[in-house]
Order: structure tokens, then sequence, then C-alpha cells
């Protein structure tokens, strides 16, 4: 390496923040045979003149006929990274690792830091630390970073959006004080072989706290000008699944139709899975006799909005749609349709798939459909080709829903459900934050981890919707059994998936605080009519969404943030939230996070007013219970 192009790599690592000691990329070419990085390039460095302040920075080398630009240009207070590869034959680009950071704090103990990251929903388990973290859990998208605790800046990159291809996150220990940070674009096989391949671009900084940062990311994506009012609904799902007849649906509006607070509130009424034959034959079956025009005159007739459920790249093995159309499928190494989890996946840049997919979406919406919940898409985030080979599945999952939204027009309200918030803003109208919940603490836990990350894309890429606001439990519900069939309802170690026992009157009422954090959507998903007055009392409090997200004022302090700040135009809310399996005694003081402390709050479910001694607010907060405030 020259010593110009070393001078110019330890000025962008200045500028990137302190700790940074060492920059490299990667290219993998030949399906990872090849692999280039600054060592084995004889690399020339370019700078714009107003550079490190404006302009970019491109380190540009040449290996056979394959060119590689390495660029930086600044951005708000960190650095945009690109990595390019260009030649005259297929590349065969099995991945381009964009940035690999050496981050060092000189004599901290950089296991015992916070590693905020996007993981695999099924993966969340909240801030872990970097020692704690496996090959799994090392892994994310969209962002990760390292900090001691929530005031302390430490090392973060996360992705410009929206983005065409996988781009991942893998952060390891590296020595006593020392991590490593990479971040790479992989290409399926399509995009792989092209003439030329560019990563995603990743911002990194390492000056900012671990809040300030993700902000700062989200900021890049602009307010939407007219943001939808975040919808206040009913879905059937979570009480009766896949079990759902019209008759339930038509008894719970008319209870919601009965309840004084509710009948105001609620719009959409969606019927989720169970309304169809089966996923990929989209029909309705006995069970919504008269068919769907039948039921959306029951939804419309009584003063909703007809909601339905669709899993559109989702077709089951003995469909019609399968058994006669394979050739729409997403294929294998070997040409076959490819199956995940016993279904298979549709491929939509196929053009019979495309066909298929408008058919099936305004026939829908001639039917009188005006809110559609799209789910189980993020399948095709793990396709490894697909029918146009210009296309990474992200860039795919765009265009579908491009599609699906010519079909239903803006009139319709699309809820992304599974859709990756990587694929950007303008697509749906909101979307869904991450796992499912269902009426156990495990879930909640689950889901916030979800939600704690994406908080600031509220109102830039979509609404929030961190999925429905459930409060059925043990102390809340006119019924012993809550739920239908639980297979590992008796199991003496049950998974974490619907494990353990139902809500608590405390861990419902904590549920419906973070959705009411979230600021974003508000989907009820209890039989209305077996709630009971603590019940219905939680969702009467509940059904008035703020638009408004709370931001963590203690993120990385500990494994989940309990700590919600929310400024409304007329007041402000703290929800104070204890994630521990025992009571908790916590005292918060006002001036300690930059706040004017009030004479009193009052407490937002009780009502009852709380004082504030010496600019601290001294609360006991039970087991999985929680405490929200206003003043």
């Amino acid at each position: 390496m020259s010593e110009c192009v070393g001078k110019a790599l330890r000025e962008i690592a200045r500028q990137i923040g302190p700790g940074v000691e060492a920059l490299s990329f990667a290219v993998e070419l030949e399906g990872g045979a090849i692999r280039l990085t600054p060592e084995n390039l004889e690399l020339e460095v370019r700078c714009d003149a107003a550079f490190p302040g404006d302009g970019a920075c491109v380190f540009t080398g040449q290996w056979r006929d394959v060119r590689i630009e390495w660029m930086f240009t600044p951005k708000a207070v960190g650095m945009a990274v690109s990595l390019r590869a260009a030649g005259e034959h297929p590349l065969r680009c099995r991945s381009l690792e964009s940035l690999i950071i050496r981050y060092r704090s000189e004599g901290a103990d950089l296991g015992a830091w916070r590693v905020p990251t996007k993981r695999r929903p099924l993966a969340n388990v909240g801030m872990l630390r970097l020692d704690e973290l496996d090959d799994e859990t090392a892994t994310g998208t969209l962002m990760c970073g390292l900090f001691r605790d929530s005031r302390t800046p430490g090392l973060f990159a996360g992705t410009l959006l929206p983005q065409r291809h996988s781009h991942q996150y893998h952060l390891t220990r590296d020595g006593e004080d020392t991590a490593r940070l990479t971040c790479a674009t992989h290409f399926i096989e399509g995009p792989a072989q092209a003439k030329e391949c560019v990563s995603e671009t990743s911002w990194v900084c390492a000056t900012r706290t671990a809040r300030d940062a993700i902000e700062t990311l989200a900021s890049f994506v602009p307010v939407m000008d007219a943001p939808p009012a975040p919808p206040v609904g009913w879905n059937s799902w979570d009480y009766y699944f896949a079990a759902v007849w019209l008759d339930d649906i038509i008894e719970n509006m008319d209870a919601i139709r009965a309840d004084p607070v509710l009948s105001r509130q609620v719009g959409p009424i969606v019927i989720d899975m169970g309304w169809s034959h089966t996923e990929g034959d989209w029909y309705p079956n006995y069970r919504f006799p008269g068919g769907l025009e039948a039921t959306v005159e029951a939804i419309r007739s009584r003063g909703f909005t007809p909601g339905i459920w669709t899993a559109p790249l989702m077709a089951q093995p003995m469909t019609v749609t399968a058994l006669r159309h394979y050739e729409m499928f997403v294929k294998n190494q070997y040409g076959d349709p490819e199956s995940r989890g016993g279904h298979y996946v549709l491929d939509p840049t196929h053009p019979k798939t495309q066909e298929y997919l408008r058919e099936l979406y305004t026939r829908l919406y001639q039917a009188g459909f005006r809110f559609f919940k799209v789910d189980y898409v993020s399948d095709l985030v793990h396709a490894e080709r697909l029918h146009d080979p210009t296309k990474g599945p992200y860039e795919a999952l765009a265009d579908l829903f491009r599609l699906i939204r010519e079909c239903v027009t803006s009139e319709s309200h699309i809820l992304g459900c599974s859709l990756p918030i990587e694929c950007g803003p303008g697509l749906v109208d909101s979307g869904r934050t991450g796992v499912d919940i269902h009426n156990h603490w495990g879930h909640v836990t689950w889901a916030f981890d979800c939600l704690t990350l994406v908080y600031p894309f509220h109102n830039r890429v979509w609404v929030n919707d961190p999925d429905f606001l459930i409060v059925r439990g043990r102390d809340t519900s006119l019924e012993a059994e809550t739920n239908v069939l639980n297979p590992q309802a008796h199991h003496p170690n049950p998974g974490r998936w619907r494990g353990g026992p139902v809500f608590t009157l405390d861990e419902a009422r904590t549920w419906a605080s973070v959705v009411l954090l979230s600021g974003g959507s508000i989907f009820l998903s209890d039989r209305i009519s077996m709630l009971n007055d603590e019940g219905r009392a939680l969702l009467r409090k509940a059904v008035f969404p703020t638009g408004i997200p709370a931001v963590p004022l203690d993120l990385c302090d500990e494994q989940r943030a309990s700590l919600w700040l929310q400024t409304l135009p007329e007041e402000r809310r703290l929800t104070v939230v204890n994630w521990l399996d025992e009571p908790r005694e916590l005292s918060f003081a006002f001036a300690e996070h930059g706040l004017a402390a009030p004479e009193e709050v009052i407490d937002f479910w009780s009502d009852e007013r709380v004082p504030v001694q010496d600019g601290r607010l001294s609360l006991k907060l039970p087991a999985h219970g929680c405490h929200v405030v206003r003043w």
C-alpha cells in the first residue's frame, strides 16, 4: 500500500471517529475462489479538493480486466461507503465486503458492550453483549453497532435505504480491546453474473451514542409529505387463527358497535388467514357463504372498512397453482421449485406470476376490499435465483408491492407484513415491525426487540405496525381457555413460540403500553365479547394512537431499554417497563435526561396523580409490569 493511500485511509478513519484503527475491503469473484483486498491490489486514491468537508474520496485498483472502486463520501457526522467491481466478462461475484473496520477502545472490556443489530426475527433476544454473540446472533441487517452504554459514543454502521441486494453486518471480537465489523453485500445467481456489481451503501460513524446514530440513519429517509393516520381496526388472526367463520367476524363487529368507545375508533375489519381454500387458492371457502361479496357487504353495512389477508408469494403443494403452474416458482440449483417451510414461493419477477398477482388483487379490490394485509413475503429474501437475472431479492419485493398498489389503487391501505424495512419507503402505508404477538410474555419481549431498532423509521418508510393490541389472559378474559389449540401447551420445556402461561393483567397492560409508545397502528385481535371489564377497560384506553413514537432514554444500558419518552403536542409521556421476572423499584431523575421536573405526573392507566419529589419520580414495578405517566 502506497504512503498516499495509507495517509488517506488514516484521515478517513479519523473522520469516522475515535477508535477506528484500520479500514479494508474484500471482493470475492469466481464464486469465492478469488478474494481481492487492498493488500493484493495496487490502489490509487483521488480525493475531491473539498474532502473531507464535501465531495468524495475514491480508491481504485485493477486486477486483470476487473476495475475496483472504493468510495467514501462524507454524510452527516459519518461516512457513506460503497464498493464497485466492473469487468469485461461476467464477474461471478459472490460478495462485496464494502467495509471491514477494526475498532479499538484502549483498556475497555469490549465483550461487555451492547450490540444493536436487526437480527432475523426468530433470533431476536434484545441487546446482547459482544461476548454473548454466537454465529447466528453476530450477523444482522439494516444496522450494527457496539456501545458501552446509552451515554457513550461507539461504533455504528447502517444501510442507506432502499437496498436491492442482501446486505449484512457481522461483528466479532478481535482481541482484548478490539472488535472487527464487516459490512458485506451478497449477490444471488443472476446479479452475480453481471459485468458490474455495486455494493449497498453503508453509513458508518463512531462519534454518536446508539440512539443518536440510529436516529441519524433513519433521518436519511425523508419524512412522508402526508403520512397516513395510524389505522385502528380489528383482525381475526390472534384469537381465531385459521379457524374463522363469517359468523365470528359478525359477532366481533356487533360487539365493537355496542361499545361506546370502540365503536367510534375502529375502522378496518380484517379477515386474516382462514377465509380461502388454502394459500395459493385464493377463493372463499365454505365458512364464508355467499362469497367475498357477501362478506364485504356484512362489513360495510355495519359501518366498517373491509380488509383481507393474503400471502401472495405462498402456494401450498396441492393447489392448482402449484401442480399446474410450477414455472412461476422460485427454483433451486437444479431448476426445480424450491420448498420453504412446506410451501412453494412464487417468483414475482416471472411474467406469469405477475399476471396471477394482478388477477388476484384486482379481483379482491373489485369485491370491495380497501385494506390489504400482505404477508409471508420475506421468504423471497432467501431465494438464490430469480427469473429476472437483473433483480436482487429486495428489489423484486419492491416491484411486487408496486404491482399490488397498481391493482388496489391509492384508495386502499396496504400493510406490509414481513416486508423487510430495507426495501425502503413509498411501497406500503404501514409495515409490521417484527415477529407475531401472542398472549404470552415471551412474545412481548420478542416483538419489543423487533420494534426497538426501527422506531425512528415511523412516518419515513411507513407507519409502524407493532402487531395486534391484545389483552386477553387469566385476569382479563371470561373464558378459561383464551386460545385455539396450542400443540405444546403441556410440554415441560416449550419453545419460545406460544410458550409459557398466558397474560397476567400486568403483562397485558405492558403490551398495550408498548403498542401505544410505538406511535403506530392499533389493531385489536381478541374476541371482544369474551373480555371482562378489566380487558375492555384496557382497550378503551389504548385505542387512541398518537402518531408519534417514543424514544429510548437508556438504549444499550441493559438488554432492553426500560425508559421511553414520548413528546406529544399537548403532553409528555414516560413509559417505564420492568423486563425482569421479579418486582423492581426505580427512581427517575428528570434532570439527568434534560427534562424539567414537574410537581406531579398523572398515571395514564389509572388517572391517579403521582408526586415528584426533589426532581425524582419513584416507582414500584411488578414483575413484567410498567408505568405510563404523563405531564
